[in-house]
């Protein structure tokens, strides 16, 4: 059963980081010139991920993607660990093994959150510096 739940959760994260990169491909870029500094490319707006000619925005984009990702993943972790819980039979180490799960997810979360929150705001503050 480990090693199946261990497959699976590799499974998923390869799954996302693969998705990721996918969305951000050299592909999707490589034909762009910037104009002014890191604010517009000349090759059209659907060069970037988001439909955009704007680099912070595509960049804001791919890291609130990742997040969302990890956010998923933090859930898939909540899911798996009372999964276990509800099949302890009873075994008190399992349902520990399962809290500390838990807990560590919401740790997870919250730290995702935090990172959100902080990735938004920096990026906020660099658009009006920027006068964007």
């Amino acid at each position: 059963m480990k090693k199946l739940a261990k497959m699976v959760l590799s499974s998923l994260i390869l799954t996302m980081i693969f998705a990721t990169v996918l969305s951000v491909s050299p592909a999707n870029v490589s034909a762009a010139v910037w104009d002014d500094g890191l604010t517009n490319f000349t090759s059209g707006a659907t060069d970037l991920p988001n439909g955009t000619t704007d680099l912070k925005a595509a960049i804001g984009e791919v890291i609130q993607i990742f997040l969302g990702f990890l956010g998923i993943l933090a859930v898939v972790l909540i899911i798996y660990a009372g999964f276990l819980w509800m099949t302890a039979g009873g075994d008190s180490g399992k349902v520990d093994k399962a809290k500390d799960y838990i807990k560590n997810a919401v740790i997870g979360i919250v730290i995702i959150l935090a990172a959100y929150i902080i990735t938004s705001f920096v990026l906020e503050q660099v658009n009006n510096t920027l006068g964007i």
